[in-house]
């Protein structure tokens, strides 16, 4: 589907959310257990506190068309592709009220051509910004960014930014080319921040596109276009359509500055998707922080486990992983994360650090690199990444001590 046409859809609005007795799901081939409790529901093992809707998320083969999926259960009212491609495709399902959704789930997980039906659950997102010591001048060293930036600043490539909002009247970001923008919450297009929480975007977007002039910060990608898409929370149907947005709209890079607490196999299907084939079956390199809780990340935690995403530790200026930074089997690359100073909401300036400083400065990278080699696949690219991030530390210029670079020896 072309995105005018699924956007014409998805400005029709989904469903509020609603309270049903307990349920239970499939999730990789495991049984997830919510519990009501107080409203609401609870992990049952984790107590981790969910919302769910009169909505399900149903996987299907792509011979399945949406009327067909509409047949499927009486209960159905409403279905809207949320993210296609030639393996399977995602649907998010309006449930008329008052139906009973686990007998739903039951019944239409055993129809011909499913393959997953879960509840569309709202979880607490985990913005990967922490706070950090104040960067000093001796963690800088000179300009570090030059051999990348000789070749390339981004031109050519599309970094998609999933995140809380944009303020791209932002002095440091007025020059950025805005591919695309829609706002995953009010289904509008255009991702500019709704509430004063959303703050984070518009530092992440300074890490990676403030203007190179002379004064101010310098981002890693200053050239490259801008996909912002506004996804505030985490109902796994707005995820799932952020990410088919991004992908629709030609993004080369996709940059996710959070986690969540429950990984969830839709979302996992879709990253896997892609990178494996996406950008022409050369892969789309998904982004990911790995969380500042300090922890091992266990297999299926958190999107930070998905195998086939890159995956960010935060380090400080010599390379060494911070203590804050989540680590395990699935980080592929450690970058900067002590702090550094970037663009914020309303004009202004604040501090940006931890894991989502790192996957910031990665999804830069990756953009320079694609830009200099168009025909890079993901593995190379990965190769590369790993060749020229342990050096990677930010530096200070005249204008400002929060410009991001590092002595890259990147032999490109």
């Amino acid at each position: 589907m072309r995105i005018s046409g699924l956007i014409a859809l998805l400005l029709l609005g989904l469903s509020s959310s609603l309270f049903a007795g307990e349920l239970t799901f499939s999730n990789f081939a495991r049984d997830i257990h919510l519990v009501p409790e107080q409203g609401r529901y609870v992990v049952a093992g984790s107590g981790q506190r969910v919302q769910i809707s009169n909505r399900l998320i149903v996987q299907a083969l792509p011979a399945l068309k949406r009327d067909d999926l509409l047949y499927l259960h009486p209960a159905f009212t409403r279905a809207v592709l949320l993210f296609s491609s030639q393996r399977s495709q995602y649907f998010v399902m309006d449930v008329q009220a008052g139906a009973d959704l686990q007998a739903v789930m039951q019944a239409v997980s055993r129809q011909p051509g499913i393959g997953l039906v879960q509840p569309d659950i709202l979880q607490l997102a985990n913005r990967a910004d922490t706070p950090a010591a104040r960067a000093t001048s001796s963690e800088y060293r000179l300009p570090a960014l030059t051999s990348l930036w000789q070749r390339s600043k981004g031109r050519g490539v599309k970094i998609a930014i999933i995140d809380d909002g944009f303020d791209l009247a932002h002095t440091e970001l007025a020059h950025v080319s805005l591919a695309f923008s829609y706002d995953a919450e009010t289904r509008q297009l255009q991702a500019q921040p709704l509430a004063r929480r959303d703050n984070h975007g518009t530092r992440v977007a300074g890490v990676l596109f403030a203007a190179h002039d002379g004064s101010g910060l310098n981002g890693v990608a200053p050239e490259a276009e801008l996909i912002a898409i506004r996804q505030p929370d985490t109902w796994t149907s707005n995820t799932l359509l952020s990410f088919h947005l991004a992908a629709l709209a030609g993004a080369d890079v996709i940059n996710c500055g959070w986690t969540t607490d429950l990984l969830l196999q839709p979302v996992a299907d879709v990253v896997q998707e892609l990178a494996q084939y996406g950008r022409n079956g050369k892969g789309i390199a998904v982004v990911f922080a790995a969380g500042n809780e300090g922890r091992a990340i266990a297999e299926g935690s958190s999107e930070a486990a998905i195998a086939d995403a890159i995956v960010v530790a935060a380090g400080d200026a010599s390379g060494q992983r911070l203590p804050s930074s989540n680590f395990g089997a699935s980080v592929d690359l450690t970058a900067f994360g002590g702090s550094v100073e970037s663009t914020a909401i309303h004009g202004g300036y604040a501090r940006l650090g931890g894991t989502s400083l790192a996957s910031a400065i990665v999804s830069g990278l990756a953009a320079l690199l694609i830009s200099a080699d168009p025909e890079r696949d993901l593995d190379e690219l990965l190769t590369q990444l790993k060749v020229i991030t342990p050096a990677l530390a930010p530096v200070a210029t005249a204008a400002a001590p929060a410009a991001l670079s590092g002595e890259l020896n990147a032999g490109l």
